[in-house]
């Protein structure tokens, strides 16, 4: 099995990358707390998948993909969430 963590733990992120990318251009229209919650377990779920999966090229761009995607949207979603609504918006 952890074989093919690696290759799973990339499918999920590509899979992640996209619900975002429908969210953003308005493809799909989910709950906010729907979107958090896919997005916030998904890329965990990715990120653990990543890090138990065998040392290769799966598990090198899985990781990559992962951290990218979660700082990604820490930064741009969930900060200026956080930033927003301590303002008044």
């Amino acid at each position: 099995m952890k074989k093919y963590l690696g290759s799973i733990s990339f499918a999920l992120i590509i899979l992640v990358i996209c619900f975002f990318t429908a969210n953003i251009t308005q493809v799909i229209h989910p709950g906010v707390t729907t979107f958090r919650v896919i997005m916030i377990f998904g890329i965990i779920i990715t990120f653990s998948f990543s890090i138990l999966s065998e040392k290769g090229l799966w598990r090198k761009l899985a990781l990559g993909l992962s951290i990218f995607v979660g700082l990604v949207y820490f930064l741009a979603i969930e900060l200026m969430r956080i930033v927003f609504q301590g303002n008044g918006f």
